[in-house]
């Protein structure tokens, strides 16, 4: 069963063609691809071209690219490729998945970029 709900939007100049790249994850800095969580604006949402604006989700349910497979209830966190994987303890966790999604997939998550935690569980985190 998807869950719905509208998430709450910003826009930003695209600092990168993004036209490809639909559910992975924009830096505030420069608005081109997030490499980590700290960095991380958000999920895009719309398919900008450079100097084009982005559509850019910060909180709220959210589709996403996945980087690696991941289960209902893991908690989540950006990748240096701009994807959504597994958040490891010690890392920050900008999200819990909401279905399960194989590598590469589209998933589904709740996300709260504003107010990303460090995981200091290992419960729904990866070792």
């Amino acid at each position: 069963m998807a869950i719905k709900g509208d998430p709450i939007l910003v826009t930003r100049e695209a600092g990168a063609d993004l036209s490809s790249l639909q559910y992975y994850v924009v830096a505030l800095n420069d608005g081109a691809r997030a490499i980590n969580g700290e960095e991380a604006l958000g999920i895009l949402q719309n398919k900008p071209k450079i100097n084009e604006f982005a559509s850019i989700g910060v909180m709220g349910v959210m589709k996403y690219r996945a980087g690696g497979a991941i289960s209902i209830g893991n908690k989540l966190k950006v990748d240096s490729n701009s994807t959504i994987i597994i958040a490891s303890s010690g890392s920050l966790a900008v999200g819990r998945a909401l279905n399960t999604v194989t590598s590469g997939g589209i998933g589904q998550g709740l996300f709260n970029f504003a107010g990303f935690v460090a995981v200091t569980s290992a419960i729904g985190a990866s070792s």
